[in-house]
């Protein structure tokens, strides 16, 4: 985003997502694109309308198209000739969750993992403090979940941090527990306490048969990607669609 004064916040704002900024950002690429089909004015002029760097999003459009042949190459999208993106992406099967914000917002915690934070309330009132492990950390006044007080999970992931008078975080979504429990390490569940810690720092309070799910699960994960990125042209067993209807209701729950 360019410029910073009351009008360009506002305007931008149009775009926001309620708790992801990454979200925010795919809102932002969802109308750039669809006027880029039809032509580089449109897009130029969506981009001056909307106070947007458009040079920056000409480049996140030529990242997203070499990471998109990557997956093609592997099989699991389609190439198609003659359009501008070249990609069939919506009608892939690997894709049909794309709208569902609870398993775009997991995804992004399997890529970023370990970059977590935990929101911790004040006892009176106020906006939370975020803490990755013992660091303390404060959202960048450029994300959606800047000076919120009540937060719709304690759970945030973050692209990155960096330091002036505060630690900052950029680039900030919220998650639920579940994705913590699929995709962080190392799982020690506390069975007397119905406690599981997640890498030594992350506690959450849920039952032992739960965390014991989840940790079988992340070994069946691991095992049902590796096959399928092997064998990519070949029809998912049974077995592996229970598996991932299983998760995607898990992780949307």
């Amino acid at each position: 985003f360019d410029q910073s004064t009351q009008q360009v916040d506002s305007v931008h704002k149009s775009f926001a997502h309620p708790t992801s900024d990454f979200l925010t950002l795919c809102n932002v690429w969802d109308q750039y694109s669809i006027l880029r089909k039809e032509s580089y004015s449109s897009a130029k002029k969506f981009c001056s309308k909307n106070f947007l760097n458009y040079t920056a999003l000409v480049e996140i459009g030529d990242m997203r198209n070499q990471f998109l042949e990557l997956l093609s190459q592997i099989g699991f999208i389609k190439k198609e000739r003659g359009k501008w993106h070249n990609f069939d992406v919506k009608s892939s099967k690997y894709n049909i969750h794309g709208n569902n914000d609870d398993i775009v917002s997991a995804v992004i915690c399997a890529g970023l993992y370990p970059n977590i934070a935990r929101a911790v309330k004040p006892r009176v009132g106020g906006i939370p403090t975020l803490w990755h492990k013992n660091e303390q950390l404060s959202f960048h006044s450029s994300s959606v979940n800047h000076n919120k007080i009540d937060l719709e999970s304690e759970w945030v992931v973050f692209h990155e941090k960096f330091a002036t008078r505060k630690v900052f975080v950029t680039a900030t979504c919220l998650i639920k527990p579940f994705s913590l429990l699929l995709f962080g390490k190392s799982i020690n569940v506390l069975h007397t306490e119905r406690k599981v810690v997640i890498d030594d720092w992350i506690e959450l309070n849920i039952a032992a048969q739960i965390s014991v799910m989840f940790r079988e699960l992340q070994k069946k994960v691991a095992v049902m990607l590796q096959d399928m990125i092997t064998n990519v042209g070949e029809n998912s067993s049974n077995r592996d669609n229970k598996l991932i209807h299983g998760i995607i209701e898990l992780l949307s729950s």
